[in-house]
């Protein structure tokens, strides 16, 4: 996660590949304009506005005189915990999240202050504190994801699942805890290996095998808040494909920010 701050007395334009599967990144404007174009949309953000930027491709940022702004990049793969993966497309569930925003709106004022104080690191709470810097950055996330303006609108028929999609989806959550390969999903899709894996890419923002080790990270996760607390961790992680536990542990903890022992410790608190 980082946050920066730019200020151009002259103005400045500037162009940059937008790599979406990276981040989502947000601009507090507080003074001046920027003229944004994107894939997609081209809009002016003023100052007391905030815009994201989420869909890949190349951006354009123009600013104008004296232009100020508090800039903010969250790591997606820091959202993607707190988004049932089972029940909602991340792509889906982040294109509902409005492109502009006002800083005063409750929640993107709470961001625009949190990321201030990031770029303040000796003068909070957390200064000094490792374990208070990272909890400080889960706070950030979990706002973002809970409060951003979002509209239930956005939600149009281009973002229906295909049919293939849907059947590789279906057939995955019924084979989870077995051993399987691309192949063998394309096939019970009824799609080729590229086929599909350009559909997990354009539909999901992941590949395949990414989305299928991301549910079954999922369901241990819910198993260790919720399951057996004497079953072992490890008879759990082989239950949903991982075999070999410093893998598993490594990918658990890049995924949720801590260990599963700790998720399982968590769970009695």
């Amino acid at each position: 996660m980082t946050a920066w701050k730019i200020f151009s007395e002259t103005g400045y334009e500037i162009r940059y590949l937008f790599r979406h599967s990276d981040r989502i990144e947000l601009h507090f404007v507080e003074s001046g304009t920027f003229q944004v174009e994107t894939e997609d949309q081209k809009f002016t953000a003023t100052a007391g506005t905030t815009f994201m930027l989420l869909s890949h491709g190349f951006i354009g940022l123009r600013a104008s005189r004296d232009a100020r702004k508090i800039a903010l990049a969250i790591p997606r793969a820091l959202c993607l915990p707190l988004i049932d993966v089972t029940d909602e497309d991340p792509e889906l569930f982040f294109g509902r999240f409005d492109r502009m925003a006002d800083i005063a709106d409750k929640g993107v004022r709470t961001l625009y202050r949190m990321a201030d104080l990031l770029l303040e690191p000796d003068d909070h709470l957390f200064a000094g504190s490792p374990l208070g810097a990272s909890l400080f950055k889960e706070a950030i996330v979990a706002t973002f994801v809970q409060s951003w303006p979002r509209s239930a609108a956005k939600a149009t028929p281009q973002t229906a699942r295909p049919r293939n999609l849907k059947r590789a989806l279906d057939w995955i959550r019924a084979h989870l805890g077995e051993e399987f390969t691309v192949l063998d999903i394309a096939r019970n899709a009824g799609q080729s290996v590229r086929g599909l894996q350009m559909s997990f890419r354009q539909n999901l923002g992941m590949n395949p095998l990414s989305y299928v080790q991301r549910l079954r990270l999922q369901q241990i996760h819910h198993d260790l808040l919720h399951g057996n607390a004497d079953e072992n961790i490890s008879d759990i992680a082989a239950r949903w494909g991982f075999s070999h536990m410093g893998y598993f542990a490594a990918r658990y903890r890049a995924l949720y920010g801590v260990s599963p022992s700790s998720t399982r410790t968590g769970r009695h608190r």
